[in-house]
C-alpha cells in the first residue's frame, strides 16, 4: 500500500509528466511510473520525472516513461 505522495503535473509540448522529489522510501521506482502514469487508475501521464540529490549539480533528473523504462 502506498501512502501520501507530493507530486506536481506539468504540461508541454503536448506532453504531460507528473514531477516528484526523490523518495527514499525504497519504492521501485519503474512501478510507481506504470501506476502514477496509469490514465485510468493513475494520475494519468506520458512520464514521471524524479528530482534527487545530485554532487555534480543543482539535482539530478530521472525520467521514466509510462511502461516503467527508465
Amino acid at each position: 500500500m502506498m501512502g501520501k505522495i507530493n507530486f506536481t503535473k506539468m504540461v508541454a509540448s503536448g506532453n504531460d509528466f507528473v514531477l516528484m522529489r526523490y523518495l527514499s522510501t525504497g519504492y521501485n521506482l519503474s512501478q510507481l511510473a506504470r501506476k502514477v502514469c496509469d490514465r485510468k487508475l493513475g494520475i494519468g501521464a506520458d512520464g514521471l520525472l524524479i528530482l534527487e540529490p545530485s554532487k555534480k549539480a543543482d539535482i539530478r533528473m530521472r525520467i521514466f516513461n509510462a511502461d516503467g523504462s527508465e
